[in-house]
């Protein structure tokens, strides 16, 4: 084994550990002290993050901020990785986002010329285009932090009545329409309430009087499916829409492919699922939004909303001039 693969083997032993001695990671490797202790010198000008501790319990440990091993791509691959990373840059905040333009300048320089000129050219020549949003989302990384920890937050939450105090449980974040969402536990309301991450005003870890919930088998995923409350039972709403050729089209390319959206011979559709009535605001503003490409007709309140706003429209533009 030569020195670099020694050197690699070493990195990836050091972070399974954390916390080790120099004699331990010897015996391990079957070299002497003096040579191990040279080993971890090298990894840690090469900027592993390790620091001595002085003691009969003392030793080697690794910070919190890991660096991890080498790991070879081929061209494909690599194309791939700025690929993905292509489909993101119209987004006004993202989560890790200067980590990554970091870890991708690093993965860029260290690229052979032919690879970086065929990244290059996919830049200029394929987009994912999503409306850009001037709102930011400053809390995205501390909001999926807290969804996989089971972390009750206290949040400050700007709505349409002020500010509010709130405590929170996110179980996940998603993008809709260049917007960052976050469906949460609410310990005020004792449901699943869906919230716009950009109307956080502040956050912080909730004290221990609150119990985290259990969302271990609940996932972000099945919220989307059913967008209802499944920390209990509660009353759902039924929807049903009729949608257009276009209507369709617009509401895969928004939604993905649905289970409950029946597709006609002639392109159009119908969609008969159920709702939960703390998203009744938000999925009128959408299909709202389709215009005449998407016909509710239940749930009568989301129908009456509608009316209203077509309504209020039609004050505003006046009468069509014939």
């Amino acid at each position: 084994m030569n020195k670099t693969q020694r050197l690699i083997q070493l990195m990836m032993a050091v972070n399974e550990r954390m916390q080790f001695t120099t004699k331990e990671m010897a015996d391990e490797f079957g070299v002497s002290e003096r040579t191990m202790h040279r080993y971890l010198q090298e990894l840690s000008e090469l900027g592993m993050p390790l620091y001595t501790e002085f003691g009969p319990h003392g030793g080697f440990r690794l910070l919190k901020k890991r660096m991890l091993p080498p790991i070879l791509f081929s061209e494909q691959e690599a194309v791939a990785m700025f690929f993905a990373f292509q489909s993101l840059q119209f987004y006004g905040a993202l989560p890790f986002s200067a980590e990554s333009v970091t870890a991708l300048n690093k993965f860029y320089h260290n690229l052979p010329s032919d690879t970086k000129a065929r990244i290059d050219a996919l830049k200029d020549r394929v987009s994912f285009w999503t409306p850009s949003r001037t709102q930011s989302s400053p809390y995205l990384e501390q909001l999926l932090d807290a969804a996989i920890a089971e972390q009750p937050l206290f949040i400050t939450y700007s709505s349409k009545d002020g500010d509010k105090q709130r405590v929170l449980q996110p179980i996940g974040i998603y993008s809709s329409n260049g917007f960052w969402y976050f469906p949460s536990y609410c310990f005020q309301k004792e449901s699943i309430l869906l919230f716009r991450a950009d109307r956080i005003r502040a956050l912080k870890p909730a004290g221990a009087e609150y119990s985290p919930k259990d969302f271990q088998h609940y996932t972000l995923g099945d919220w989307l499916k059913t967008g209802h409350d499944a920390s209990k039972e509660a009353a759902t709403l039924p929807l049903k829409v009729r949608f257009s050729p276009e209507g369709v089209r617009a509401y895969e390319r928004s939604n993905g492919p649905d289970e409950h959206l029946e597709r006609r011979k002639d392109g159009s559709g119908y969609l008969a699922t159920q709702i939960h009535p703390s998203n009744l605001a938000y999925f009128s503003n959408y299909y709202l939004s389709l215009g005449k490409e998407a016909v509710v007709e239940q749930p009568p309140a989301m129908v009456q909303w509608i009316r209203e706003q077509i309504q209020a429209m039609q004050i505003a533009y006046g009468k069509v001039s014939q």
